[in-house]
């Protein structure tokens, strides 16, 4: 018979991701809560790594992400592209991650940068999707004149874009770790192998 545990597992983080995008997801966007994409990411992140470390098969934060999506829409009652999108970024850049870096916490510290790297640009491509590429350089042009009315004249949108993918992205570097030390002590707890 064939070890069914790692799909159980994925199966099971992917239902507490799902009911955590669900309840605390909500609450943080209804609450207006700062950094909230970052938040949800690192919960995502704790998540994912917790499940990979247990069980270090494939697959599984696809499976995983797959699962929290499906809550995801029916909890909610629809289809809410943002945090869809999201969740289906995070399980495809941890798996890549862990699966090609061998699954340590280098592993997870990349895809963690990776997952949460991708937050400015989801927006930036829904902005350009939804509104145009009008909206898109607009939005450069108040940035600039924004950063400009702050004493920084002279710096341009792009190199703050950048610089904003690059600081959310070492949030979720730092996550990813603090999920991979959080998912050794799981792995400790319950008696799982490394």
């Amino acid at each position: 018979m064939r070890d069914v545990r790692p799909w159980t597992y994925a199966a099971l983080f992917g239902t507490l991701w799902g009911a955590l995008e669900a309840t605390l997801g909500t609450a943080v966007y209804l609450g207006r809560v700062p950094l909230r994409g970052t938040l949800m990411g690192i919960v995502g992140l704790l998540c994912l790594i917790c499940l990979r470390r247990l069980q270090p098969r494939p697959g599984v934060c696809l499976l995983a992400g797959a699962v929290a999506i499906f809550l995801k829409i029916f909890t909610l009652g629809g289809f809410y592209p943002g945090p869809i999108i999201g969740i289906a970024v995070q399980s495809l850049m941890v798996e890549i991650a862990m699966t090609g870096l061998g699954g340590g916490a280098v592993a997870a510290a990349v895809g963690g940068f990776a997952t949460l790297a991708t937050n400015p640009l989801q927006k930036l491509g829904m902005m350009w999707l939804v509104a145009g590429p009008e909206a898109v350089s607009a939005s450069f042009d108040l940035l600039e004149e924004s950063v400009s009315a702050l004493g920084f004249p002279g710096v341009r949108a792009v190199v703050i874009f950048w610089t904003v993918v690059v600081a959310t992205g070492t949030a979720g570097a730092v996550g990813g770790l603090w999920a991979w030390w959080v998912s050794g002590r799981v792995a400790l707890r319950i008696g799982a192998q490394e």
